[in-house]
């Protein structure tokens, strides 16, 4: 049965960023959606499965008439793609809040997170472009990766360090398709100690549910990776985040560190509610200054025009 991984990806062919919406109310069904994209994800898997069978049987029965016919060059010809560095190749796998512990919960990944900002590393060719978690681009910079690689990282501006989340390709070989978590984390880990990777970029340690008392502590909050999720753009229930002074009473685990809570903090889910409302608030402040500027260019330009 041929490998459902593909030695070598284009860039291109990865599907272009978009954000997904990750309403509050959405929450109190997590479960249940939980149980719905695993369900999906294993058919989606058993489908292509079925298809790689099928391919496989006809590529057998044809290989002589193929051999003997030669392949018209393909018309029109593909034209190239305008400012591939400015375009991301795909989206960012966002976390939703842990409303509350799965069922499953002692099988899933912990990942202790520093302060900083998300982002994507990608390297095409020769160079390496980090994009925000909008898509945008953020900046360019050197680095030793080989190329074809992506990168999930937080960027720590108080050290330039790029923290790494998760590995969506290397050298080539894409891992953002239908790959469960904890395949990505084991090919992840194995890079510790790559000399390519150098001082630019560290590797999270993660960490089981069992292993808390090994949890290490978290500036900013803790990532949970259920390990059989996919990678995913936008928000997922496979994929979930809480606060360190969360942890205890969604958990019922006591860190090994002194927490401090936010002034007027009352419970989980009040905290989640509102931060959602104020995300929602900047979400909207953004686009408006986006559209102000935007229409602010335009005047300039018709007025430049008219000149």
């Amino acid at each position: 049965m041929a490998s459902v991984i593909e030695p070598v990806v284009d860039l291109s062919t990865l599907s272009l960023y978009k954000l997904k919406t990750n309403p509050i109310h959405s929450l109190e069904s997590q479960n249940q959606r939980r149980k719905e994209v695993l369900k999906k994800q294993k058919e989606k898997r058993e489908q292509q499965i079925s298809q790689l069978r099928f391919l496989n049987l006809n590529e057998s029965q044809s290989t002589d008439e193929s051999e003997q016919q030669p392949q018209k060059p393909q018309w029109p010809p593909r034209k190239p793609r305008r400012n591939p560095s400015t375009i991301c190749p795909i989206g960012m796998m966002l976390a939703e809040w842990l409303f509350s512990p799965p069922e499953d919960i002692s099988s899933w990944f912990v990942l202790p997170c520093p302060r900083g900002h998300r982002c994507l590393v990608v390297v095409q060719s020769h160079r390496t472009q980090v994009f925000g978690k909008n898509g945008n681009p953020i900046r360019t910079i050197h680095t030793n990766l080989p190329r074809q690689t992506i990168l999930y990282c937080i960027y720590d501006n108080r050290t330039s360090v790029y923290h790494i989340i998760d590995i969506l390709m290397w050298n080539g070989q894409d891992y953002s398709t239908q790959i469960e978590c904890q395949c990505r984390f084991y090919v992840l880990l194995s890079l510790n100690g790559d000399s390519r990777l150098g001082k630019q970029f560290d590797i999270l340690p993660r960490f089981t549910f069992e292993q808390q008392n090994q949890w290490t502590q978290a500036e900013d909050g803790y990532l949970f990776y259920h390990p059989l999720g996919f990678y995913e753009e936008g928000y997922s229930p496979l994929v979930c985040w809480l606060q360190p002074f969360m942890i205890k009473e969604i958990l019922g685990i006591e860190l090994n560190y002194s927490i401090e809570k936010p002034s007027g903090y009352t419970n989980a889910q009040d905290y989640m509610i509102e931060e959602q409302s104020n995300r929602k608030e900047q979400q909207k402040s953004s686009r408006k200054k986006k559209d102000k500027f935007s229409h602010e260019e335009e005047q300039e330009n018709v007025m430049s025009v008219d000149q």
